[in-house]
């Protein structure tokens, strides 16, 4: 593995979209935490947030995001290439670029949970 793939599959398959993730998780928290107070996700204000901006940011960020996945599994396709259809660096880059949504996906509960938690301690913050 030469240092330019190694280079792209740490800082844009593990830090560019685990970042991308944990904005959205962020934002996502953001929303759900007044929909538990106001009764809807995006349609409220205060002094300092507005859920529309809230709503439009993630909407945009996930659309980044899902892009940015497709030319991930598309780079790393280019950059992994050899002679055999599967070698070690293939394997290992598709098993985080598949296995990372697919381990989200079936601990989601435990994410949002967490989120949730940062988020009540966040907004209970007095100045």
């Amino acid at each position: 593995m030469n240092k330019n793939t190694h280079n792209f599959l740490i800082t844009f398959n593990v830090l560019y979209l685990g970042g991308l993730f944990l904005t959205l998780l962020f934002l996502g928290g953001i929303m759900e935490r007044f929909r538990r107070i106001l009764g809807t996700g995006w349609m409220w204000a205060t002094e300092y947030l507005n859920g529309n901006y809230i709503a439009a940011l993630y909407l945009i960020l996930l659309i980044v995001a899902v892009i940015s996945y497709f030319y991930s599994l598309w780079r790393t396709w280019k950059l992994t290439k050899s002679d055999t259809l599967f070698n070690k660096t293939r394997v290992l880059a598709f098993g985080w670029l598949l296995g990372a949504p697919t381990f989200i996906f079936f601990t989601a509960i435990y994410w949002v949970s967490a989120m949730q938690v940062f988020m009540d301690f966040l907004f209970s913050l007095k100045t």
